[in-house]
């Protein structure tokens, strides 16, 4: 090192000092000061680079300590979940000729058809979903995203639905998710993925509010976008739940505009109900629903309210048909009621018994102009369950129903639902 400093040294001072006529004890003077210039310049180069290393070496750590904190916020605030499952089932007497069958299809199910053994097995039902909290720092601001595959009554040809997609924040809910008029918190466990006849699994498109008053006490009041079947005007929904560790008790309504355009020009008729909903628990492992609706004008809000024809395939509107002779809508009404028992043997066993009943009115204008359409329909049900290892279930339900029309047609259900899930 040394002896390249001094060649160094000596290049610097050849061209220079030595061309003139200098004494030995001069030019020893003149490189010796290059020398030191020389060290002091590489002393200054290895302070920097060793600073250099340190900011380095410091950035990297400072890098590694954020995506370390990106990371655990990412695994504290965003929760990934979903199902996947199998669903079957297997027609004992009337059923429908096109697939999809997996479901109760009790309210379309045809009067003519040939009685006789048909099965169905769909994955469509399996879905997956994210739950964020947290956003943008506000710890009250959480957002979900869900979907499955259930589409076209769970032909499980591929394509993808939204179940959930919303935001909430400060108590109000932007999105889609479910409606005030579902019933979720005091239905049955059903096996099929449809539910049983009465219940409501409605998720629509709504701005909600909430009003939490207590641990016990919540209100909740939302406009909603029913279906196309309405006017401009979204529908106005509320629900009131109480709660305490043995009983909740929940009351529901809506109110919208009904709107058909005929001869070019819009009728308008207001749709409405309520609904009605309790639980209660006798024990942990024993407990006892019932849920009752009265609905007027409206098929959206309840399942099986869709009226089915006479002939396999066709649907009809539950909610209201036209009368194109006076130029108004005939609006359909119904009552409906069930009720469920609850009972968990153990840990890997539980299971359920049901009875439905939906009532439409018979002597009423709509039912006079469209008799082929549903009089009454009624459904029994239980199933089992069995959890052989954590997040795992299988599942058999056995139903025994009657579908009913204004003039008398009653076609029959019997029939036998499987699944197997497993949840993440």
């Amino acid at each position: 090192m040394k002896k390249l400093i001094l060649a160094v040294a000596c290049a610097a001072v050849t061209g220079t000092s030595f061309a003139e006529n200098l004494t030995t004890e001069q030019r020893i003077h003149v490189l010796e000061s290059e020398l030191q210039r020389l060290k002091q310049e590489i002393s200054v180069q290895q302070s920097a680079n060793i600073q250099l290393a340190q900011q380095q070496t410091q950035l990297n750590s400072e890098l590694k300590s954020s995506a370390q904190k990106n990371i655990n916020h990412l695994t504290e605030n965003v929760d990934v979940y979903g199902i996947l499952r199998l669903d079957g089932a297997v027609d004992f007497k009337d059923t429908t000729a096109a697939r999809g069958r997996t479901s109760n299809q009790i309210n379309k199910v045809p009067f003519d058809a040939i009685s006789g053994e048909r099965s169905d097995f769909t994955i469509a039902a399996t879905r997956f979903g994210v739950d964020i909290k947290n956003l943008a720092g506000g710890e009250d601001v959480k957002a979900k995203l869900e979907a499955d595959f259930w589409v076209d009554n769970g032909k499980g040809d591929g394509k993808l639905r939204i179940r959930h997609a919303y935001v909430s924040f400060d108590d109000w809910l932007l999105g889609q998710t479910w409606s005030l008029m579902s019933n979720m918190e005091t239905m049955t466990e059903s096996i099929d993925y449809t539910q049983f006849l009465g219940v409501s699994t409605s998720r629509l498109p709504q701005i909600r509010r909430d009003f939490n008053f207590n641990a016990s006490n919540k209100l909740q009041l939302a406009l909603e976008y029913a279906s196309d079947r309405t006017s401009e005007l979204p529908a106005l929904t509320a629900k009131y739940i109480y709660k305490n560790q043995a009983i909740l008790l929940m009351g529901q309504g809506f109110i919208n505009e009904k709107r058909a355009e005929v001869n070019q020009q819009d009728i308008d008729k207001v749709s409405w109900g309520i609904g009605l909903g309790a639980r209660y628990k006798f024990t942990p492992q024993q407990s006892v629903q019932a849920n009752y609706y009265h609905v007027k004008g409206d098929q959206k809000f309840v399942s099986y309210t869709t009226q089915g024809s006479s002939s396999d395939g066709a649907a009809m509107g539950g909610d209201y048909s036209i009368d194109l002779n006076n130029n108004s809508l005939l609006m359909n009404e119904f009552d409906s009621l069930t009720f469920g028992y609850s009972h968990k043997l153990n840990d890997q066993w539980r299971g359920n018994i049901a009875a439905s009943w939906m009532k439409f009115t018979d002597d009423n204008a709509y039912a006079k102009a469209n008799i082929t359409n549903n009089k009454q329909l009624t459904d029994h049900a239980i199933n089992l369950i069995y959890t052989p290892r954590p997040y795992l279930d299988l599942g058999v339900e056995y139903h025994l129903g009657e579908r009913e029309s204004f003039e008398g047609k009653t076609a029959d259900i019997s029939r036998v639902n499987l699944s197997a899930q497993y949840k993440f």
